[in-house]
């Protein structure tokens, strides 16, 4: 797992967890970590032993003396007396270490009823930052419950962190505590059992020369040191970091209630989902071109690698049952310069020298081929193209995005002849991103003089559905969501390049949203490694970023109230393509094979390379 330069202290303690709640860890770490202050260990040393030699000396026993100065005894005997009257004799000196014994840090952590939900995040924490720390100081960390005096637990492994969130009660200080109070009849304040902390800890060999009290407020320091654990609010807790040297404090913003819940239940790492094992694909896909989904999102086509050729899926659903990929081929000649699903069937364009040939693509056959369109950029990565019928007026219009212009090609019927000839014309400038929307109607993504505008095209006119000012430069755009009435309901969202410190950079995605209110929009800020593949409309009509990791072996929803892992991959993920009006991501791994996510990535659909 890769992590941040500044969570590389802690590497070997969020390598126990799935990137998603190592990064919620890492965020209330890096916030915690600088008010823990300067590391106060006793220094507990046992005897002095000699360890090789330091230096020589005037002084010193006989049996250390040089061997050479008992040689010169042997030859010179007068040099030798005379040297030993003078004081100059050389003596060998050891070097003399006094041995550590076995140093000792203790946490003990309060998990009463005050301390269940939010602030045990805090717990968990502070428990691999002082586990870290002890280690840092060569000294060994463990940890105890506050209800349990004199009971100590390592910290070596994730089980010892999973038994502390098990640690719980309902009852403060424990069950015991509780037993005692109902004999007295009153609740056992918490002094009493830091106080028998304190007790037992002090009769301890070795004693802990650093010790935290980890819980819910009290007056004091604690054992020694105190981490004071509050809500501040409904998305917030407070801290309080206090010993005698020094009192800090703090507010934490909540984390997402998700991957929160997900890390309190002990669940570390998501378990692997069952994937519905297909037919095989045919051939090798392409590990560059992603692949195609149809708007209805049960249609998928994936490019084939070196040779000519794309495979059609038909995914499951009730009204059709698992077929295996189809294979559709175009002559050798021929260069793939844009392709699409026409309803279920697969269309292409295709360069042939100086013409555009339209394959598979009803009411067309060939064109001279544009300046606007860039062959070698369109062989590293097909452009997207639509079909779109106008019945009424018994038209054909094919829709290509060529860089940031909307092409446009246009046949007629006639009655004289079949078809008029194709005619072609750039109907849009600055345009980011186009999507499908049946055949009798195609959504776009403009932004032109500081306006970014959502426009529709029909059978009778070009619509402006909505606009939002927006200055700067965009890199690239996606849509989600439908028409309904005449409206459009879901969202876009556009990537703003920013520079960073250190020569790191990062993006800002702006996404927007309309529904039946006012107009929503947000930003979401992410490294320039994380690789997004689209924007999805969720159940609850919420619009998210769907974007790879750093790793690039995890799918990840990112939305306004936080982000969450869809899918885990074993190899890497290559390529990746988001309906736009349906919910389903097609997946193209290194393996080369396809993997196919829908209901929000609880089914898993894989169909394996035909080549491994």
């Amino acid at each position: 797992m890769r992590l941040p330069d500044t969570l590389k202290p802690w590497h070997a303690w969020l390598g126990w967890f799935d990137p998603e709640l190592a990064g919620v860890l890492g965020e209330l770490m890096l916030r915690l970590h600088p008010l823990l202050g300067a590391f106060r260990m006793r220094a507990l040393r046992g005897a002095v032993e000699p360890e090789g030699i330091d230096d020589l000396r005037r002084r010193g026993s006989y049996e250390r003396l040089l061997l050479s100065e008992w040689a010169l005894a042997e030859v010179v005997p007068e040099e030798f007396d005379r040297r030993a009257a003078a004081g100059e004799h050389l003596f060998l000196s050891p070097k003399l270490v006094a041995r550590e014994v076995d140093a000792l840090t203790v946490a003990v952590f309060d998990t009463g009823p005050t301390q269940l939900g939010a602030p045990r995040l805090v717990h968990v924490a502070m428990w691999i930052l002082l586990a870290q720390r002890a280690q840092a100081a060569k000294a060994r960390f463990a940890w105890g419950v506050l209800g349990k005096p004199g009971e100590l637990f390592d910290a070596d492994n994730a089980d010892a962190l999973k038994q502390l969130l098990n640690e719980r009660s309902f009852t403060p200080g424990g069950e015991a505590a509780w037993q005692r109070a109902a004999q007295a009849g009153l609740p056992p304040p918490r002094e009493d059992y830091e106080r028998e902390w304190q007790q037992r800890l002090d009769a301890a060999q070795p004693s802990p020369g650093e010790r935290w009290s980890i819980g819910s407020h009290a007056h004091g320091y604690g054992l020694g040191h105190r981490v004071d654990v509050q809500r501040a609010g409904e998305n917030e807790l407070a801290i309080v970091i206090a010993a005698r040297q020094a009192r800090r404090e703090t507010r934490l913003a909540l984390p997402a209630a998700a991957p929160s819940s997900r890390l309190l239940r002990g669940k570390f790492k998501l378990p692997t989902q069952p994937a519905i094992q297909a037919p095989k694909t045919k051939g090798r896909l392409s590990l560059k071109q992603a692949p195609i989904v149809s708007a209805t999102g049960y249609t998928i086509a994936a490019i084939q690698d070196g040779t000519n050729a794309a495979n059609v899926y038909r995914l499951p659903s009730e009204e059709a049952e698992q077929r295996p990929p189809a294979t559709l081929r175009w002559a050798k000649r021929k260069n793939l310069l844009a392709a699409t699903l026409d309803g279920t069937q697969f269309g292409a364009l295709l360069a042939n020298g100086s013409n555009l040939d339209f394959w598979q693509l009803i009411d067309f056959d060939h064109a001279p081929l544009p300046s606007e369109v860039n062959v070698a950029a369109a062989q590293a990565r097909y452009m997207p193209c639509f079909r779109m019928h106008r019945g009424h007026r018994g038209e054909s219009c094919l829709y290509l995005l060529a860089g940031r212009k909307l092409l446009c090609w246009q046949r007629q019927s006639s009655r004289q002849t079949r078809y008029k000839p194709t005619r072609f014309v750039v109907a849009e400038d600055g345009v980011l991103a186009i999507a499908d929307h049946g055949r009798e109607k195609m959504i776009f993504l403009r932004l032109q003089n500081g306006q970014l505008a959502l426009c529709s095209i029909d059978a009778v006119s070009q619509s402006l559905l909505q606009e939002v000012p927006l200055q700067g430069e965009v890199s690239s755009g996606f849509l989600a969501g439908r028409l309904e009435g005449g409206q459009w309901r879901g969202g876009a969202c556009v990537e703003v390049p920013v520079g960073g410190h250190g020569g790191e950079r990062s993006t800002i995605w702006r996404v927007f949203r309309w529904s039946d209110g006012p107009r929503e929009d947000h930003e979401i800020i992410l490294p320039s490694d994380w690789k997004v593949l689209g924007l999805r409309q969720s159940a609850g009509n919420q619009i998210d970023l769907i974007a790879l990791r750093p790793d690039r072996r995890g799918v990840v929803r990112i939305g306004k109230d936080g982000r969450s892992t869809l899918y885990e991959s074993v190899p890497p993920i290559s390529v990746g393509t988001v309906a736009t009006a349906a919910d389903t991501i097609a997946l193209i791994d290194q393996y080369r094979s396809l993997v196919v996510l829908r209901d929000n990535g609880q089914s898993v659909l894989f169909y394996r390379s035909g080549d491994d």
